[in-house]
């Protein structure tokens, strides 16, 4: 039996400082053995190193979030530094919604980080909120792989960046009860183009909407996109597990 994954979480948030141990756990006991521990700052990528437990592989990313347009180039070089010893860049992108003041500088960061991640040969982990055409039209000019996390935009959007060579993943949005234009991607999206999430701790699925998020949870997510699909449970893990070692390796 095909096991589930969570190709995008922050367990090294302080949100889990109490009870991480628990949180493993529950993983286990749900059958999530996999995971990508998402890294925004080096406090989390230090943290990311301690989070280990036996029956889950771990996977770790690093990139300069949208909001550091201002990081000191020193700062920058210890990020590409950690880069190295990680599976994937990011997450990084854009964010129009939160950082609308800085959106010249968002792009260039965006786009040196696509040229570093190219050279280690790392996939990104692509952020975009509020900004999906100019990500669009970045990532059609600096052609590369990698995913589009949470990915909130439209359908044809999807397709686009599906024509591009890049995945799209769900998160717990598409549990919920307004959930029409998600669903609508998952069904325009190829399954061998799909992967899941939980960014947690945000964005919880229904029915623990209101919760603290955890990886545990994505068999919300699962489950909802199955039964959209109509497909079984053992088809679409094989596929999810095949999309995750085909972005970022199968170790």
């Amino acid at each position: 039996m095909m096991n589930y994954l969570d190709s995008h979480c922050h367990i090294n948030d302080e949100a889990y400082d109490e009870d991480l141990d628990e949180v493993l756990n529950r993983m286990l006991e749900n059958r999530v053995t996999r995971a990508m521990i998402v890294c925004v700052s080096f406090e989390d990528y230090r943290k990311t190193l301690e989070i280990k437990k036996e029956g889950i592989r771990f996977k770790k990313a690093i990139g300069v979030y949208p909001e550091c347009t201002g990081i000191s180039e020193d700062d920058f070089n210890e990020y590409v530094r950690l880069m190295k010893e990680c599976d994937a860049v990011g997450e990084i992108g854009l964010d129009y919604h939160w950082y609308p003041e800085t959106k010249e500088k968002q792009k260039e960061l965006f786009i040196r980080q696509i040229r570093i991640a190219k050279e280690l040969g790392k996939p990104v982990i692509v952020h975009s909120r509020d900004a999906l055409q100019d990500t669009y039209d970045i990532l059609k000019e600096h052609r590369y792989e990698g995913v589009l996390h949470c990915y909130s935009g439209s359908a044809e959007m999807a397709k686009e960046f599906v024509k591009l060579g890049y995945y799209i993943s769900i998160a717990g949005p598409v549990t919920w009860k307004n959930a029409k234009e998600p669903l609508e991607v998952v069904k325009s999206v190829p399954l061998e183009r799909l992967l899941i999430e939980t960014d947690c701790p945000y964005l919880t699925p229904a029915p623990n909407r209101g919760k603290r998020n955890e990886p545990s949870y994505v068999v919300h997510t699962a489950k909802r996109i199955m039964e959209e699909l109509g497909i079984d449970e053992e088809t679409f893990l094989r596929q999810i597990n095949a999309n995750y070692d085909n972005l970022f390796g199968s170790n």
